[in-house]
């Protein structure tokens, strides 16, 4: 049985840690709100430990999730990069998380001078713009069992670890209801689509967190995109 949380601190935030340890911590419980969309933060959080859901309200006042943060990702980025004066989006605690609180100056200092931390802030930012698209072109696929193939690839590949030659474990606890909100799928259809992937030992799951034969999976998707494409948007186990 793979130990989620010690892969979870294993990939944790590399050199920006040297950074990121000697500010203050604070903590949220599962479920409660750290921002909501329109606030104007105070200070950039960095996940130590826990998952951040962001999400937005539909018209008929549902939630729709956008995206979730991992470990060692910064929240919220738009304001970090004062690319806006406000929060974006609604932002939850999917599990019971712990961050860094940093103030705005001090991060935009670290980027404007350390290389090291630039370096690793740039390299998780362009994995970020590069699994919203592969989240695009999985909700894009007009079949319930190639959207959800392609959702699994899109999760593996951004929230994802390495744990062994080919099996990546999805670092954050998604119920199959999650799949089926994410995907658009009905729970029942997710159901049938997970279990038939199950039996072709693709997927398997550890309580709530899902591990996925990435090498089996591309093989049985459309789009060659493994035999002339190579990824390494995944970090490995030590």
């Amino acid at each position: 049985m793979y130990d989620s949380r010690s892969i979870q601190r294993e990939n944790s935030t590399d050199d920006r840690r040297s950074f990121y340890r000697h500010n203050p911590t604070v903590k949220f419980s599962k479920g409660e709100t750290i921002f909501l969309q329109g606030d104007i933060p105070k200070h950039i959080y960095s996940i130590k430990s826990g998952v951040v859901e962001e999400s937005n309200l539909t018209a008929d006042g549902s939630k729709q999730s956008i995206a979730f943060e991992i470990i060692g990702d910064i929240i919220p980025k738009s304001w970090a990069f004062s690319k806006t004066d406000k929060t974006l989006f609604d932002y939850t605690a999917y599990t019971d998380c712990e961050f860094y609180i940093i103030s705005k100056e001090d991060f935009q200092s670290q980027i404007a001078y350390n290389l090291d931390f630039t370096k690793k802030v740039l390299s998780r930012t362009i994995t970020s713009l590069m699994g919203a698209k592969l989240k695009l072109d999985a909700l894009e696929k007009p079949h319930a069992s190639l959207k959800l193939m392609y959702t699994f690839r899109y999760m593996c590949y951004q929230y994802g670890t390495k744990v062994g030659t080919s099996v990546v474990m999805i670092q954050v606890p998604f119920t199959q209801q999650d799949l089926a909100d994410f995907t658009g799928l009905t729970r029942e259809t997710t159901n049938l689509e997970i279990n038939k992937l199950r039996r072709q030992k693709i997927v398997s799951s550890d309580l709530r967190y899902y591990m996925v034969d990435i090498d089996k999976l591309n093989s049985l998707l459309d789009d060659g995109y493994e035999s002339n494409t190579s990824m390494t948007m995944l970090p490995k186990r030590n």
